[in-house]
């Protein structure tokens, strides 16, 4: 694998915590053809969506790569990218056999992209390493630089990416699939239309609240969440009174949460939350940030009500219910309202529903998809159980 490069004058850009090399700042976008020419790689795959890739400003920052290398594009990236479109990469990265993929996107190209370059270099078929995990056995054989377009998904931090089948959701979790270099430009997003921000925001907010009661964290994660959580409730009350997303100073604290939130839930993962928006996602195409959204408050007041008889967190229920203090307490202070109000009030935003109960879902539909949720290993590093019933009693009200 190629070594990640130094670069002079990036050192001057902002340094997220937790990643060997994640840059963070407006204009960093601009340092990405350094970046590439420190690294020496001749043949690049740049991997994006269609839409996005123009109007964020990206293909006008690297256009540079083309003049003194060999530049391929993958640009048939989708939301919730499927193991069909995953594939259909990895066979472009065998044929071209790039020194370098660069991800540039939201969290469907970056994930697609991470898919691509690690499950290229495996023996097995993509499709056989998405049911069988221990058959991603080999490093990847090129560098990986992801450039988010988004502030929400922290996919350009971690070291794991959603990939659908059917309507069946699958993480692929390996060390392989964290980027050697992340640039983050919070001006990047400025083209995003409200409805995909307040998505985006959501879906950060959700996983910097969620990393920091989750079982698996440790300390440097609850550190960092309940910074991210801060930074989020402070911009996103800023959204809330402003009605918009339109200020660069808003959209740098955005970008500096959400990463925060990423580097936190690449040790934590997610819990409760996350585990129950994915079949929201698959089936009714509603964007994930929002379905996360639609059960974080409920879940939120679930763990408030942990005792020791069903507390699954090693630190205790007293803990629990200090991080879900803490949590409504500082978004009071940091963004003015409470939690529900705040999520609510995105929600409302972007043109949203404001809770599950006005998705119309019938419950015999839904049982079966949620009692799959419950058992995933997400739903088992919430603090507190949760059982069909509680989901079910969501959907009525």
């Amino acid at each position: 694998m190629i070594a990640p490069p130094t670069v002079p004058g990036v050192a001057a850009l902002d340094r997220l915590p937790g990643h060997p090399a994640a840059y963070f700042g407006a204009g960093a976008a601009d340092r990405i053809a350094d970046i590439v020419d420190g690294w020496h790689a001749q043949r690049v795959l740049l991997v994006h969506g269609r839409w996005s890739f123009r109007a964020s400003g990206a293909e006008r920052i690297v256009e540079p790569l083309a003049a003194h290398r060999i530049l391929r594009h993958f640009d048939g990236v989708r939301a919730n990218p499927t193991i069909e479109q995953v594939a259909a990469g990895v066979a472009v990265v065998a044929r071209f056999r790039p020194d370098l993929v660069i991800g540039i996107g939201g969290g469907s190209a970056l994930d697609t992209a991470k898919a691509m370059a690690l499950l290229a270099a495996q023996s097995a078929e993509p499709q056989r390493c998405l049911s069988v995990p221990a058959l991603i056995d080999a490093p990847r054989a090129c560098g990986l630089l992801l450039v988010p377009t988004t502030a929400g998904t922290g996919s350009e931090v971690t070291r794991f990416a959603t990939v659908y089948r059917g309507f069946d959701k699958y993480s692929i979790d390996h060390p392989g699939m964290r980027a050697d270099v992340a640039v983050i430009d919070p001006e990047l997003t400025a083209s995003l239309a409200v409805p995909v921000a307040v998505a985006g925001a959501l879906d950060a907010f959700g996983q910097a609240v969620e990393s920091w009661w989750a079982v698996r964290a440790n300390d440097f994660s609850r550190v960092v969440a309940a910074d991210a959580v801060q930074v989020l409730a402070r911009a996103l009350g800023e959204v809330l009174r402003r009605g918009d997303f339109d200020s660069p100073g808003l959209r740098s604290r955005l970008a500096w949460g959400a990463a925060l939130a990423g580097v936190a839930i690449d040790i934590s993962r997610t819990t409760a939350a996350h585990a129950l928006s994915y079949a929201l996602t698959a089936r009714l195409g509603i964007p994930h940030g929002v379905a996360v959204a639609l059960h974080l408050p409920w879940v939120l007041e679930h763990n408030a009500r942990l005792t020791s008889g069903d507390c699954a967190h090693p630190l205790g229920p007293g803990f629990v219910r200090d991080v879900v203090a803490a949590v409504g307490d500082t978004t009071q202070r940091a963004a003015g309202v409470a939690v529900r109000d705040l999520v609510g009030g995105l929600l409302a935003l972007g043109g949203y529903p404001r809770r599950l109960g006005e998705l119309g879902l019938a419950a015999d539909e839904w049982a079966p998809l949620i009692d799959a949720a419950v058992s995933s290993a997400r739903a088992g590093n919430n603090p507190r159980p949760v059982r069909v019933e509680d989901i079910l009693a969501q959907l009525m009200s």
